[in-house]
């Protein structure tokens, strides 16, 4: 896998529930992407609908604070994609998808026309806006695995990986 974000295309994924079948094709956030998703959780946050480098751990303290339940806390805790805006997330990096609808517009190829560009990326946008809960959960979902994949890890994994992950090199 690319250091460079977008570089880090997936092959084809199976979207679910959708008739007939689909794929779509996702890429990794780059850090700015990442940052502004975090940035756009804080705002809407901060704003009262519930979402800046570092938002994502400062607002799982606050939840382990005592500002919801502990089940509450823990559910939103457990979710990968707690302080991150999921909008943002699928608008950064859904590439492509398969779904025929003639209500959609087709994802163009790449262009170096920045008109074209501009509109490709307002008729994705409009889509992406229109996407039910369950479908931006899933792209978010792919590209977030793409592009922090230790948010997806179990409890037992996460230790091992720490437990295999090279320590400091006593050799100076």
């Amino acid at each position: 896998m690319s250091i460079f974000a977008s570089r880090s295309t997936s092959d084809p994924i199976p979207i679910p529930g959708v008739d007939p079948p689909a794929t779509c094709t996702v890429r990794k956030l780059s850090g700015r992407e990442l940052d502004t998703a975090q940035g756009d959780h804080l705002r809407a946050t901060i704003a009262g609908r519930f979402a800046a480098h570092g938002w994502a751990a400062v607002f799982q303290r606050q939840l382990k604070a005592g500002l919801a339940t502990d089940a509450d806390a823990q559910h939103v805790l457990d979710d990968p994609l707690s302080g991150y805006d999921r909008h943002a997330i699928v608008k950064a990096g859904l590439l492509a998808w398969t779904i025929t609808d003639p209500a959609l517009p087709a994802p163009a190829a790449d262009t170096s026309d920045d008109t074209t560009r501009a509109k490709t990326a307002a008729a994705r946008g409009t889509v992406i806006e229109d996407l039910d809960d369950d479908a931006l959960e899933f792209f978010a979902v792919a590209i977030m695995r793409r592009t922090k994949p230790g948010l997806f890890l179990t409890v037992d994994e996460a230790e091992q990986a720490r437990k295999n992950a090279p320590g400091p090199s006593s050799s100076v």
